[in-house]
């Protein structure tokens, strides 16, 4: 990439050169300066995005773990309101399960807390290393900056055609430039927050339509208590 955007300021100089050796008729037009289009292209990137120290590790955490659970209505909103209590939130709410976030130095205690909420079947961690691809598209981009800054000192001695000539590079630069930004934003948001997948095991019970019984006994037992027991004492 850095091959092309140089041979595109060789290109551009080069052109501004021809124009500038070659005289110009009477009836051309005169030389022009930048449009008021450049000055917004270049400083559309000129917004710096905070670097990454040199000691720092960053890194994306996703946890999974398959909760053997009894009302996992209930689970769910105990575990959203548990990940909001460490600075975190939820991310995805399905009807197996739900997706948070919290922030990667409350992970263990997080992990812990789930298993007070149901049976935990399985349980796995993963963790990926994003500390090179985030310098590497920091430089990319303080990079890119510098050269439509180069380009941009071009206007002031180029003639009409070759003006269109970096207007139409500087485009292309801005256009690369904020969807590399976009890639950054994500990556350092995945090292920003740890990603836990909550998926719920469950057995739906139909609710009971009592009848009358001819045993007299049976009329007066608490049916809901009896299967709410069962329920909670085959999860433990």
């Amino acid at each position: 990439m850095f091959n092309r955007i140089a041979f595109l300021m060789i290109a551009v100089a080069a052109a501004v050169s021809a124009a500038q050796a070659q005289p110009l008729p009477s009836n051309a037009l005169q030389p022009v300066a930048a449009p008021p289009s450049a000055p917004a292209l270049a400083s559309a990137v000129v917004a710096p995005v905070a670097p990454v120290q040199a000691d720092q590790r960053l890194s994306a955490l996703m946890a999974q773990v398959h909760l053997k659970v009894v009302h996992p209505d209930q689970v769910r909103k105990d575990l959203a309101a548990a990940a909001t209590a460490v600075g975190g939130h939820p991310m995805r709410i399905y009807d197996q399960g739900i997706v948070l976030k919290v922030p990667p130095a409350a992970l263990g205690n997080f992990l812990r807390d789930i298993g007070t909420h149901g049976v935990v079947l399985t349980k796995t961690l993963s963790r990926q290393d994003l500390t090179e691809s985030i310098a590497e598209m920091e430089g990319r981009l303080r990079s890119q900056r510098e050269i439509i800054g180069q380009l941009r000192a071009f206007f002031d001695r180029s003639n009409l055609q070759a003006t269109l000539d970096i207007e139409r590079n500087m485009t292309q630069l801005v256009e690369e430039a904020e969807g590399l930004r976009g890639e950054l934003r994500v990556a350092q948001d995945r090292a920003h927050w740890a990603v836990v997948d909550v998926a719920f095991q469950f057995q739906q019970r139909d609710r009971v339509v009592y009848v009358q019984s001819p045993f007299e006994w049976l009329n007066t037992v608490d049916l809901d208590r009896m299967i709410s027991n069962f329920d909670a004492a085959s999860a433990e």
